[in-house]
Order: structure tokens, then sequence, then C-alpha cells
């Protein structure tokens, strides 16, 4: 039963992989409104979140992850991102999120996101997510009639602005107007056996051009593809997610520990493009009851950005159906 087991979940991987090389080309780069606005749960676990996305923020990675989530959870993190840098920058991210479930209609999540480097540039998403759970079965055996099967998508409404450049006389030099606009994420989720889901997700798929109005530029938002694995046991979780996008090959493997006493430790790591850029993250989480969870999280740079201390996320979440 288990090799059965087994070989169902290596046959998906390697069909979502090969959906995953033809709809992933080059593209232009894009340098805004990257993926990082994640929780500290899924950030400590190097980020392959697209096969556990049962928390609302992973509705911006994998929106039919919303369909693990039972009755109502709210969220909220706040970040302090490369802490300690020379020249006094000061970098943050806050979410804000809320998800409803209802029984035999599906999931309807919203999050709020905001990056900000001080008062010279800013981001915000917000996204609406919905997502639904399927029952999808080839036997009528009353195993195979367990819901396996979820499709989820999200609308992003966002944008970005910038202050103006000041010259050494105090003039405004330059005032770019901002960028509003939207893009559109889809995802699923199936489940070869009950505690391994296997995940796909579509970012971006419109490509929205980023830039601002006035200028003659473009300057797409790629899309990105995701395929994650997961095997969840009662102790140990393990995850791994595979990127596509710009034509690299990005990495993210992830471990979750829980303890008898509510405590949970969790470490992964993240490849940028295999090799370009190394991230180590490390954090913890704690349950003082079983509607409430604070989960910290720790990511260190190790080849790209030098002289910092790190990043450092803290996520509340509660859930109303526990």
């Amino acid at each position: 039963m288990l090799d059965k087991i087994r070989k169902r979940i290596l046959k998906t991987f390697f069909a979502l992989c090969s959906i995953l090389l033809v709809l992933c080309f080059p593209r232009p780069s894009a340098g805004a409104f990257k993926e990082s606005f994640l929780g500290a749960r899924s950030v400590a676990m190097g980020g392959a979140y697209t096969a556990l996305a049962d928390d609302v923020d992973g509705s911006v990675i994998n929106p039919a992850g919303l369909s693990m989530i039972k009755g109502q959870q709210i969220f909220a993190t706040m970040s302090a991102l490369y802490v300690g840098l020379s020249d006094g920058s000061y970098l943050s991210q806050n979410i804000l999120g809320y998800a409803h479930q209802q029984s035999n209609v599906g999931t309807l999540g919203v999050v709020w996101e905001r990056m900000a480097a001080g008062s010279l540039y800013s981001e915000n998403i917000l996204a609406v997510s919905f997502a639904r759970a399927f029952r999808f079965y080839l036997k009528k055996s009353e195993e195979e009639r367990r819901e396996n099967l979820s499709f989820g998508a999200t609308l992003n409404f966002m944008s970005w602005d910038s202050a103006p450049t000041v010259g050494a006389d105090g003039r405004i030099v330059e005032d770019l107007p901002g960028w509003k606009g939207f893009s559109f994420d889809i995802g699923f989720v199936i489940w070869p056996s009950e505690n391994t889901p296997v995940a796909v997700s579509i970012q971006n798929v419109s490509k929205p051009d980023i830039v601002s109005g006035v200028s003659d530029m473009t300057e797409e938002l790629p899309t990105s593809a995701r395929m994650g694995v997961a095997a969840i046991g009662d102790k140990i979780t393990w995850a791994m997610d595979m990127i596509l996008r710009d034509g690299q090959l990005d990495l993210r493997v992830g471990l979750e520990r829980r303890y008898d006493w509510n405590f949970i430790l969790r470490g992964g790591f993240s490849l940028e493009n295999l090799a370009w850029g190394t991230n180590i993250t490390l954090g913890a989480g704690y349950k003082p009851s079983e509607s409430l969870r604070i989960d910290y999280a720790f990511i260190y740079p190790v080849n790209t950005i030098r002289d910092t201390l790190g990043s450092h996320r803290v996520s509340i979440v509660y859930d109303f159906s526990q």
C-alpha cells in the first residue's frame, strides 16, 4: 500500500514539474512586488509553503490552501527586514488577513499587505481569494470519498508609490506618480494520500505592467509558477517548493518539529537560481491555546546582503473554529 502511495506521489510530482517547465519561460525581470509577503511560519520553513498554505497568508502563494481553514481565522504579521544596514535604512512589512469558511460553499480570504522603505517607497496589496475543496476519486470506496482536491483563485489589487527626488538646493527634481493595477493568481492542491499534499500555483497570470504612467519603459510583473510537496506527520512536517520565474529555478526546503508542550521548532533554506542567493531560516512557534498561535522567524542572507543582522518576523494567528 505504501509503495503505491509513493509511486502515485512521484508520478504527480513529475507531471506537475513538466507543467511548470511549459508555463514558465524567460521574461524580463521585475524588481517590485516580490513574494516575501508571508507569515513567520512559512518564512521560518524557507518559504516552502505551496502545499502547506493552511493559514490565510498562504493565499498570497497558493489560494487553494484556504480550503484547509475551518471556520474563521484572523492573521497579523509584523517584520523588520535586513536590520542594521550601514545606511540606516529601515525596511518593514506588515500583513493583516481574515478568512471565513462557509460549509458547502467554500472559503473566502482577504489579505492586506504593506512594504515600506521608511518614507521613500511603499507597496500595498489587497488580495481577495476564494477556494473550494472537491471529492475527486476513481474508486468508490469510503477512503476515496474524502475531499482530496482544492482549487483557488486570488485577485490582487496592487499599488506602489515613491517620495519625490529632492536636489541639493531643496527643490523637487522629480516626482513620479505611482502605479495602481491588479494581477490574478490560481492554485491547486491534491492529496494523493491523506497526509501528503501536492500543489501547483501560478502567480501574476495577467502580467501587469508596473511602471509609472509617465514612463516610456515597460516592465511586466513576470508570471511565477510554483510546485510544492509536503509530508505531514504527527510530530514532523517536511515541505519542498520549486519555483520557475524569469527563466530561473529557485528551491525552498523547510522542516517543522512539534513538541507536546505546544512548542514548535522550524528551519529551512532557500536557493535563488539554485546558487546565486542563499537564505538560512530559523523559527519557533508557541500555542498558548488551541485557538491561538504565536510564530517567530529569522532570515539570514548568506551571500547577498552583507553587514546585516538579518530579518525578523512575528505573526499571530487566531482560529475561531478551535
